[in-house]
């Protein structure tokens, strides 16, 4: 039984204090690509009529898109998926609204279940580890913006958002907070890093898909897993689709900013998901 990171080793963990997940990584291509070893591994852990898979949504990666999709494949995944549970649930319910929650470290903060690192509570990571898994993976930065984008349009922000000054106002604010709270604003900030291995260092998601790659490798893991084909079958709106909105290269980030962003999610560079 593990006990739970604190609050300060996590902040020291993104400040680059921390053991890095290096010693624990696989080579990059072998780790970005979806192994004979990784369909083996996954058959041996399902039963012989519908497999059982899990999805870990890591969030601003087309996870609510994919939730959607197995919601219509008859998948309860992330939201839906309602044998997720966390130990310290119950320690958090007076400082928010009641849904499914786990607390972190410092007993204020708390993330939906679907959104937590199934590495940061024992309960959460056997529930996971009673199935196959995948998750999607995306560049840090353009998570980032993601993330600036949906919470533009939730605070109905004033202006054109497609602005370096508009930009860099919300990030060097964010990254601010983030200094303090890591885990602010749902997990929508959490280092992908933290999905993708268990505190011993074993590889806790086992189809590991790349977002610029969404459909073929989606596809490969459902069509192993005996469900549709999505070459032939498109994934719900939103995923591989930037809305009309503008993408990063229009917003002309500074090379500073671009640093203290790969600085803050450097975690996620040593695992190779920078583009």
């Amino acid at each position: 039984m593990f006990s739970a990171l604190t609050a300060g080793s996590l902040f020291h963990a993104l400040r680059g204090k921390a053991r890095t997940f290096g010693q624990h990584m696989e080579q990059r291509n072998d780790f970005l690509n979806l192994t004979k070893e990784t369909m083996l591994f996954a058959k041996n852990h399902t039963n012989a009529t519908r497999r059982c898979l899990k999805f870990i949504h890591i969030p601003k990666n087309a996870g609510s898109a994919i939730e959607n999709l197995g919601y219509h494949l008859k998948y309860a995944w992330g939201l839906h998926d309602h044998s997720l549970h966390c130990l310290n649930a119950s320690e958090c319910s007076q400082t928010v609204p009641v849904r499914r929650l786990c607390c972190w470290p410092n007993n204020v903060t708390a993330c939906s279940v679907w959104h937590y690192p199934p590495r940061m509570d024992e309960e959460l990571t056997q529930n996971y580890a009673n199935c196959s898994t995948f998750c999607v993976v995306r560049d840090p930065l353009r998570r980032f913006v993601s993330e600036y984008f949906y919470i533009s349009k939730q605070r109905h922000t004033p202006g054109p958002l497609c602005n370096q000054r508009t930009f860099e106002e919300y990030a060097n604010a964010t990254l601010q907070r983030l200094m303090i709270d890591p885990w602010i604003d749902d997990c929508h900030h959490v280092p992908q890093a933290y999905y993708l291995s268990s505190r011993t260092g074993r590889r806790s998601c086992d189809h590991i898909i790349r977002y610029e790659h969404m459909q073929e490798e989606l596809s490969k893991v459902l069509k192993f897993y005996g469900e549709v084909d999505l070459k032939r079958t498109k994934l719900p709106a939103g995923v591989n689709s930037v809305r009309g909105r503008c993408k990063m290269e229009n917003l002309s980030v500074s090379e500073h900013l671009q640093q203290r962003l790969r600085d803050f999610f450097h975690l996620d560079y040593q695992w190779g998901l920078g583009s």
